[in-house]
């Protein structure tokens, strides 16, 4: 795939422990699957982004997201 002139989206994940620390993940899966280990009051948060060379820049910022099925 070739990169276009606004580089290549993608989507990124976070779990927020309540002492506001923050852990990257890969997937959505994968961060609902290790919230629990973080602890009462952790969330898990996404943004879509756009990298392009070194850079990975969000136009929306981060929005918490609610466990599916909970």
């Amino acid at each position: 795939m070739a990169m276009g002139a606004s580089g290549l989206p993608g989507r990124e994940w976070m779990v927020r422990d309540a002492n506001g620390r923050k852990y990257s993940f890969d997937s959505e899966d994968e961060a609902f699957a290790e919230l629990a280990g973080y602890g009462a009051g952790a969330t898990v948060w996404t943004r879509e982004v756009y990298r392009i060379m070194l850079f990975t820049r969000s136009a929306e910022g981060w929005h918490q997201v609610e466990q599916p099925n909970a």
